[in-house]
């Protein structure tokens, strides 16, 4: 496995951890405030995150399945960026939250760039 595949593998597995982390966050923010519109949308994306995450980093051991990663990052990214949206525009989210949603989309963004180099590289040999 070369670094590039490495990497890729280890943007997953930070996918799915930060996804389950917005999970837990989401609901104990959720009971304290009685699930409000940012409490949802933090167990939307971890809902959204850990599966994509562990799909993700089981397809990323095989270099040909880049495309697959790539897809699934690509939509894991347009729907954190969307929840953490409506959380800040709707809500009123504690800095948990934010920062939670902000690092669930910044792993499927780096999923996203690993998953574009892999395909990249492929297609060059």
């Amino acid at each position: 496995m070369n670094q590039l595949a490495k990497n890729l593998k280890i943007s997953c597995i930070a996918c799915l951890f930060i996804g389950l982390a917005a999970l837990v966050i989401g609901i104990v923010v959720g009971l304290r405030s009685v699930f409000d519109v940012d409490a949802l949308a933090t167990v939307a994306c971890g809902l959204g995150s850990t599966p994509a995450g562990a799909q993700a980093s089981r397809l990323a051991n095989v270099p040909s399945n880049a495309k697959k990663v790539r897809a699934i990052a690509l939509i894991a990214l347009v729907a954190c960026c969307a929840f953490l949206g409506v959380a800040v525009a709707l809500g009123n989210p504690v800095p948990e939250q934010i920062g939670v949603l902000a690092l669930a989309a910044f792993a499927t963004l780096l999923m996203s760039f690993f998953s574009h180099k892999q395909v990249k590289e492929l297609e060059r040999v």
